[in-house]
């Protein structure tokens, strides 16, 4: 994917392969991907602590980013925590993360907007980082939790039932949809994030609001149910989310019918 606001680039005979947006306040610069060269020049500002220690934050020319490097989990991590087999450049995370996040940016989703990534092949098999822009907020994890302070408004629970409806009817699926995935800004807004192994698929027939979007819905209903313990205070506020969601899915769609 290379278009007049996207370069692609390498390093000569180092396996490396660079995909960034062409941004003339912030120009492209690979120390991005190496958290050890950003910490020596103090622009390091802190580290993800939840997750697989993978996660940095920093800044670059006075603008927040965020550094992540593709981990493996579960039983996967016991081969290797940072090698995936290699198949092509397009099918690598890092490019398909970038450049979903690109296009869901250009059609004003709220998302993280994609600043670069980097895949490194070694022989069979790569590693890849991602870098972003930085979301200012609390999660709905947090929210839920009680660690930002205050529960979810009801309004809070409309916004991310429209948001993931939007989502869905530009045909997302979004492979981690959870509450920790979920931003609020302070201000009203809602993004979603982590769009690793998200990817593009057709809405089920009939009935959009069954299929594989019901099933991310119901991901995310377990998420809630999790973080705030037996979810009884919250089973109001997730109902507002599911039914904000059927009807802004089922209106976004109604066109095509």
């Amino acid at each position: 994917m290379t278009d007049s606001i996207v370069t692609e680039c390498s390093a000569e005979h180092s396996g490396v392969v660079w995909r960034h947006c062409n941004d003339p306040q912030l120009p492209f610069d690979p120390i991005v991907f190496d958290e050890e060269q950003l910490a020596r020049q103090q622009l390091i500002t802190g580290q993800a602590g939840a997750g697989r220690g993978n996660t940095f934050f920093f800044t670059l020319q006075g603008q927040p980013l965020v550094l992540r490097h593709y981990r493996r989990g579960g039983l996967a991590q016991k081969l290797s925590r940072r090698h995936y087999l290699y198949t092509g450049l397009e099918r690598t995370r890092a490019m398909r993360e970038f450049d979903i996040l690109l296009a869901l940016h250009r059609q004003q989703l709220p998302v993280s907007r994609p600043y670069a990534c980097q895949v490194l092949r070694q022989g069979a098999f790569y590693q890849a980082s991602l870098v972003t822009h930085w979301l200012a907020g609390q999660t709905l994890a947090e929210c839920l939790s009680g660690k930002a302070g205050s529960a979810p408004a009801a309004d809070t629970w409309l916004k991310t039932g429209e948001l993931i409806a939007r989502m869905h009817a530009a045909g997302v699926f979004h492979a981690d949809l959870n509450a920790h995935n979920i931003m609020l800004d302070g201000e009203g807004a809602v993004f979603l994030i982590d769009f690793d192994r998200a990817r593009v698929r057709p809405l089920p027939e009939g009935n959009p609001t069954s299929g594989w979007c019901l099933a991310n819905i119901q991901r995310l209903q377990r998420s809630v149910l999790k973080v705030s313990g037996d979810g009884a205070d919250f089973a109001q506020g997730f109902a507002l989310l599911e039914r904000q969601w059927r009807e802004t899915l089922t209106q976004s769609i109604s066109p095509r019918s």
